[in-house]
């Protein structure tokens, strides 16, 4: 019997490829995913610290990186991607509403105190550095701008991170193989055992861990000295 035109007019790429792979995942993988995460994290993190001890070039850190990452992100972004943003919504009490514009309030005041400060330093260095000359200094604080991309690009990276972790625990929770979730109860009905896959793969603790870990090693790789002197 044929399949109704409308199921397939529905299905999305991921679904597809979570059906045709669907009998080919190992058993183990499929009842361990969170612990193959981790092991795979682990083994290219050890290359990591073989890549340091033995002076290799950036890119191979790079590609050491990417590699850790790329299983829970990737599952991330399918979990997140099929989901419905109103899956997030709670009624919030009162008590948490109120705390969470405390912390709100607090984090501005913070961020504000903190960039008044940090201008009035870049200030004070660009008369140095220029030596009270117009030309000099607009050199300077042009590289002092383009030493900064670096390092705001990799915060609002983690904070991306860390808002997707926070997602998942709301959508999944911390289980490795969570009986009940908040996701599309049509989210690869047809493929459970790519379903157990890609769940146990987007972990928030395994996605904050590894992302923060491209970010630190980014941080090593592409901050120059002028970024670290800038702060």
């Amino acid at each position: 019997m044929s399949e109704p035109i409308e199921r397939r007019m529905t299905r999305t790429p991921v679904r597809r490829l979570a059906e045709r792979y669907e009998t080919r995942h190992p058993d183990w993988l499929v009842q361990h995913a969170l612990t193959a995460g981790w092991i795979w994290a682990a083994f290219w993190v050890l290359m990591l610290v073989a890549a340091d001890h033995f002076d290799l070039h950036a890119a191979l850190w790079v590609a050491f990186v990417v590699l850790a990452v790329f299983p829970t992100f990737s599952a991330t972004v399918i979990v997140l991607s099929q989901t419905p943003h109103e899956r997030l919504n709670r009624s919030e009490s009162v008590l948490g509403h109120f705390l969470s514009r405390f912390a709100g309030y607090a984090f501005a005041f913070v961020a504000w105190t903190a960039s008044v400060v940090l201008s009035a330093t870049i200030a004070t260095q660009l008369q140095i550095a220029g030596k009270d000359n117009t030309g000099d200094t607009l050199d300077v604080g042009v590289g002092y701008i383009v030493g900064s991309v670096p390092i705001v690009v990799l915060f609002l990276w983690l904070m991306l991170i860390l808002r997707y972790a926070w997602y998942l625990s709301r959508l999944r929770g911390w289980r490795s193989s969570p009986v009940s979730t908040r996701l599309p109860d049509d989210f690869l009905e047809t493929s459970p055992r790519s379903h157990g896959i890609i769940v146990g793969l987007a972990h928030p603790g395994l996605l904050a861990a590894t992302g923060g870990l491209a970010v630190l090693i980014a941080s090593v790789l592409w901050i120059d000295e002028v970024t670290i002197n800038l702060i």
